[in-house]
């Protein structure tokens, strides 16, 4: 079953949209590859994954990223299928959770913010990403 969301930037339908963070989402895509290799090499390019992505081809762990801010160039030469159908998953871990896991394992951190999760700062992911909302109650000593 499939469940659609209102737009998100539209008066306050964010707040109706919140539980989408708080998922584990894969994007999947199928291509047919090159026909043949010819002394070339195959790169495939990530500009920025939302931090914590693992990029499957063919079944193959050809990349795992904890960090929205950096790209990456994987050379895929060895793991294409050759004039024949590939598919590529990735698999987003839901950053929100998995901050609060890294933050949990930190107990004597102080996490100092003025607003919002304070989770968020266990990991390398957009600020603006985050929200204002939903912010757990905690003392915020400075």
């Amino acid at each position: 079953m499939f469940s659609s969301i209102k737009d998100p930037f539209l008066e306050k339908n964010e707040l109706f949209a919140e539980w989408v963070g708080e998922k584990s989402w894969s994007y999947m895509k199928t291509f047919t590859g090159p026909t043949q290799l010819k002394m070339r090499q195959y790169i495939l390019v990530f500009e920025g994954l939302d931090t914590f992505a693992t990029v499957l081809l063919n079944g193959k762990q050809v990349l795992k990223s904890d960090n929205m801010f950096v790209s990456h160039r994987v050379d895929i030469t060895a793991s294409l299928n050759y004039g024949e159908q590939n598919e590529i998953i990735i698999h987003f871990e839901s950053a929100l959770l998995k901050a609060r896991e890294i933050k949990a394992k930190y107990t004597d951190h102080k996490w100092l913010r003025w607003n919002g999760e304070s989770a968020r700062l266990a990991v390398r992911k957009a600020q603006y990403h985050w929200s204002w909302v939903k912010s757990p109650p905690e003392s915020c000593e400075m």
